[in-house]
């Protein structure tokens, strides 16, 4: 059963996903930034496959931002959070379409740690399925 702290911090990290879904549909660097640890730590569809620090993710949406164009799709759905103590981590499925039409189904996982009361996100890891 989970505890009523547990269960904010779900709500909690469920909101920053969806705020987060939103800022990236909307281009908002800004808070597509916010949460997120100086030193993340992202695994990525495109190259390079690992990007370390928040300047490097902040410089990995140009080029999504540039192929996403103004009809890009960017629907999250399926968040599942799992909450303890400090330390907690999420997933959820993604339907990325850019501005070509191709759509993408990815996996988003993120692992997040609690510093000073606030989540941030240290991991995020985006892939894509087999064929």
């Amino acid at each position: 059963m989970k505890t009523d702290d547990a269960t904010k911090d779900s709500a909690e990290i469920r909101a920053m996903i969806v705020r987060w879904a939103g800022a990236v549909r909307a281009r908002d660097i800004r808070t597509i930034l916010a949460n997120h640890s100086e030193d993340i730590l992202m695994f990525d569809v495109p190259p390079p496959a690992q990007l370390r620090g928040i300047e490097a993710y902040k410089k990995s949406w140009e080029p999504f931002f540039a192929s996403f164009g103004d009809k890009g799709v960017w629907d999250i759905s399926d968040i599942a959070v799992h909450a303890g103590g400090d330390v907690a981590f999420a997933t959820a499925l993604v339907l990325c379409r850019g501005c070509d039409g191709v759509d993408l189904s990815v996996r988003l996982t993120v692992g997040l740690r609690k510093f000073g009361g606030a989540w941030n996100v240290v991991h995020e890891h985006h892939s894509v399925p087999a064929a």
